[in-house]
């Protein structure tokens, strides 16, 4: 889940369930979605951080979810954050 925009910084939680109890970690959004999209489990934004996102605010068309999927599905590891083992 994106939780958060602060400084033109997006900040994001994964949560997962361990052993019967959830868990929360922080996360860069970019491997949070990495870590959702190779899942296949839903994405989250809180609806503050959309409206007071800069993107948002200057993008005019609707995009639908199949639209955002297919983008984020394209994206190569480049785009997106990787931790090194």
């Amino acid at each position: 889940m994106v939780t958060e925009l602060r400084d033109d910084t997006f900040f994001a939680v994964i949560w997962l369930e361990r052993e019967g109890q959830t868990i929360s970690i922080d996360s860069r959004p970019s491997d949070a979605l990495a870590l959702a999209l190779r899942m296949d489990c839903p994405i989250f934004v809180e609806d503050d951080v959309l409206k007071n996102s800069k993107l948002a605010n200057t993008v005019n068309d609707r995009v639908s979810g199949d639209e955002l999927r297919k983008w984020l599905e394209n994206l190569g590891e480049d785009d997106l954050g990787r931790y090194k083992m």
